[in-house]
């Protein structure tokens, strides 16, 4: 039948395709046709969807059971800052941009198929309830600096066993210290407060009408035990919180519940089909197929992550890694962060330029041609503090070495180099605790960059490639979907055949040996601008 195409027991030839074509030209039925046609292609299998509440955007696709994505779309999310250092979100704007990528998914599949939801989301943050389990005020984000106060009492009244406990440094824009902050500052919202959770436990309670968490999320909080897979009793009856503010944790593997009646006469989504989630570093690890130690990956989006696999119970004795719990069990999974990676190219072209408007492509483009090491500028991305190793949310960025020669290009270049040099730093915490790292994964919105992937392989000196997976914790949520039901055993022969290597990038040795210099001047540079602060 090779002049046929093969979907779900019917066959259609060429006049059929011809016919599609035809009608796909005509802009007011091109979402028939991407309907009819996935559904042809799709016959009666099961579709599997992966929403990611990231920190810039929502984004969500609908997966084939094969692994194949038939359609994605994403919504910015906007932050608010109502004051210098505070940084919030509406759960409500949450809710509305998933209704509506889910029903702009409705216009290219059937979600009558949808066997499955998974949702990767933004760790740290904080969303307050009240008995209604309505939200009562925006939620504070990881990237928010109004609790320095909080950390510090935190770190005071625990000192070093407050890492041995969570397995994690604290810092600002936390649950714990936000929670913390709340209580002391907004005392007449602490106390309508009657429980709490994770960003993307907000939208699993508006799907299912059931509030509750799991570890790969409550492990983030700062009010988790890692030992002891639950909350820490130790530490919030250290800061008088009720146990009872905080949800139920259940394994991740198992269902937040089903979709609710009302939510599926909204959505179209089959009432009852389960919901999954966990963080969306764990999702990523998910969406990539890091599931055996010594794999790793990069992301360079709003922050920069880097993940690396390893057996479970490293527990960093200098305090400078994220301990984080993989969905896959018996897995452990580690993370160095800086803050401001793709956000630090954001910041030098929407507000110092004034070129919002101007894609990055076309903003960067030449930085090619300027040299390794822009020319002697130097940028420390220290834009909202640094975590990974110096966790210090009081440094601040600068760029040094400026001279008249220098234009924008020097200073994207120098920016990009920077977040760089700071991805080099997390390397070096991985090799100082001897983990292996081998080939990296890269991801993200600067992945997108064939220089900036370059830059990323000639300073930290790996192997890199990237992957036919664009959006890898909205992938890695549906994957959970669809793995928690049929089981993980069969997750390494769908990433062999679902997961393909796009590009491969090699260091470059002489741009090596350039770098290598420069990030020494770099860690001094760094080392200056903590002293300034002090």
């Amino acid at each position: 039948m090779d002049n046929k195409r093969q979907a779900g027991g019917f066959a259609f030839g060429r006049g059929f395709d011809f016919v599609l074509k035809v009608l796909s030209d005509l802009p007011v039925i091109e979402n028939l046709y991407h309907k009819l046609y996935n559904t042809a292609l799709m016959g009666s299998k099961s579709i599997y969807l992966g929403i990611d509440l990231g920190t810039s955007t929502i984004k969500g696709l609908a997966m084939a059971d094969d692994g194949q994505v038939l359609a994605n779309f994403l919504k910015e999310t906007p932050m608010v800052s109502r004051q210098i250092d505070w940084v919030e979100q509406s759960p409500e704007f949450w809710w509305s941009s998933l209704l509506e990528i889910v029903n702009l998914l409705k216009t290219k599949v059937d979600l009558k198929q949808v066997k499955g939801v998974g949702l990767s989301g933004q760790m740290h943050g904080l969303v307050a309830y009240d008995s209604h389990f309505h939200a009562l005020r925006r939620a504070i984000i990881w990237m928010d600096k109004r609790s320095s106060a909080e950390v510090e009492i935190i770190l005071k009244t625990f000192g070093v066993k407050f890492y041995q406990i969570t397995g994690n440094p604290v810092f600002t824009g936390f649950l714990l210290p936000s929670l913390l902050w709340l209580k002391k500052h907004e005392p007449n919202i602490y106390q309508k407060i009657h429980q709490i959770s994770s960003p993307k436990d907000y939208l699993a309670c508006r799907l299912t009408g059931v509030l509750r968490s799991e570890p790969t999320d409550a492990l983030a909080t700062a009010c988790f035990d890692y030992h002891k897979n639950t909350w820490s009793d130790k530490i919030l009856s250290a800061f008088k919180l009720k146990r009872s503010l905080f949800p139920p944790i259940r394994p991740t593997l198992e269902p937040y519940g089903g979709i609710s009646e009302p939510i599926a006469k909204i959505t179209g989504i089959p009432a009852q089909t389960l919901i999954f989630g966990a963080s969306d570093q764990a999702m990523s690890a998910m969406g990539t197929g890091l599931i055996k130690p010594g794999q790793a990956s990069i992301a360079i989006s709003t922050g920069g992550q880097f993940l690396v696999t390893a057996p479970q119970g490293l527990v960093d004795p200098q305090r400078r890694l994220h301990t984080l719990n993989h969905a896959f069990p018996d897995i452990g999974l580690y993370m160095a962060a800086t803050l401001s990676a793709g956000f630090s190219l954001r910041w030098f072209k929407d507000l110092v330029c004034e070129q919002k408007e101007t894609g990055f492509k076309k903003f960067t483009e030449g930085i090619a041609k300027i040299n390794p090491g822009a020319d002697g500028l130097f940028f420390l991305p220290f834009l909202a503090g640094e975590r990974t190793p110096y966790f210090n949310p009081s440094l601040r960025a600068a760029f040094i070495g400026l001279s008249q020669t220098h234009k924008k290009l020097h200073l994207a270049r120098a920016i990009i180099e920077g977040v760089s040099f700071s991805m080099a730093e997390c390397l070096e915490v991985f090799k100082k605790l001897k983990l292996p790292v081998n080939k990296v994964i890269l991801s993200g919105g600067g992945a997108q960059n064939p220089v900036w992937r370059q830059i990323l392989a000639d300073v930290l000196n790996l192997p890199m490639k990237t992957i036919n997976i664009a959006d890898h914790s909205p992938f890695g949520a549906a994957v959970l979907a669809k793995f928690a039901q049929a089981g993980l055993e069969k997750l390494p022969a769908f990433y062999k055949k679902v997961i393909t290597p796009i590009d491969y990038l090699y260091p470059h040795e002489k741009n090596v040996q350039i770098y290598q210099g420069l990030f020494s001047h770099y860690k001094k540079l760094s080392q200056c601008m903590i002293s300034l602060g002090k």
